[in-house]
């Protein structure tokens, strides 16, 4: 055991001074890279912080001609882009449809009116094309007995003329008209009185059928309401409107 040891011990000493007994290595001589003439050398900036002014490398400075031909390049680059874009905005505003806009003018009563409006819209560029209808407009208020048979309308007239009440009339079907008046507060006094000799007339709205026309109009780029036009047409025909309308 102590022979295992001693033999140890040697070993031990034996490396140690073949360790210390081997040359020191020096380490491998730095030699800078060779750069390019006109290319400065790369700086960190703690270097270039503590380096005198004078010692700094000149900036590179780009020439007019250099300068003016990188600008050329980019304009040129980016030029067909926007050039692209607009032409497909274009392109796109052109193909929307344009929205048609119809207006219809009325109602006129008189044809030698609407021949001249006619005309008037024509030398400003519209085209109006007439259109012609029947429509019932309100013309008073009718106070009446309502159809009955021809021995009641008999009766009922001949006790009229007994009162002192010779305004009536005597229609188709039998019915006994007792007045017809232009307002209507007026029908309500007919109506009381004949109420007040024990009768049920009836008071209604009377009507009449006229033929009217219109004038429809396609607007050409130019809307009608803001027209001179319009604007005369109006302060002649105080009555008339305009109105939108379907152009089918």
């Amino acid at each position: 055991m102590r022979f295992l040891a001693a033999l140890l011990l040697l070993a031990n000493v034996g490396l140690f001074v073949w360790i210390y007994t081997q040359p020191v290595q020096q380490p491998p001589e730095y030699r800078p890279v060779q750069l390019p003439s006109g290319i400065a050398p790369l700086m960190l900036l703690a270097e270039r912080q503590g380096q005198d002014p004078s010692e700094a490398s000149p900036a590179v400075e780009l020439s007019p001609v250099e300068l003016a031909s990188d600008q050329i390049d980019a304009a040129s680059t980016a030029a067909p882009i926007v050039e692209q874009a607009e032409s497909d905005a274009v392109a796109e505003v052109s193909a929307r449809p344009t929205e048609r806009i119809c207006q219809t003018m009325g109602p006129l009563m008189k044809n030698a009116d609407v021949t001249d409006i006619a005309k008037r819209l024509e030398v400003q560029g519209f085209e109006a094309r007439q259109r012609s209808g029947k429509v019932r407009e309100p013309t008073g208020y009718w106070v009446y007995l309502p159809a009955m048979p021809a021995a009641d309308a008999r009766r009922i007239v001949s006790e009229l003329d007994s009162k002192g009440m010779t305004d009536y009339f005597i229609g188709k079907q039998n019915y006994i008209s007792l007045g017809i008046f232009r307002r209507k507060d007026q029908a309500k006094v007919r109506l009381e009185q004949v109420t007040a000799l024990g009768y049920e007339p009836v008071l209604d709205r009377r009507y009449r059928t006229r033929t009217v026309h219109w004038l429809d109009i396609e607007e050409a780029g130019q809307p009608l309401l803001a027209s001179s036009i319009w604007q005369q047409i109006q302060a002649q025909h105080t009555d008339i409107t305009v109105q939108r309308v379907s152009c089918e």
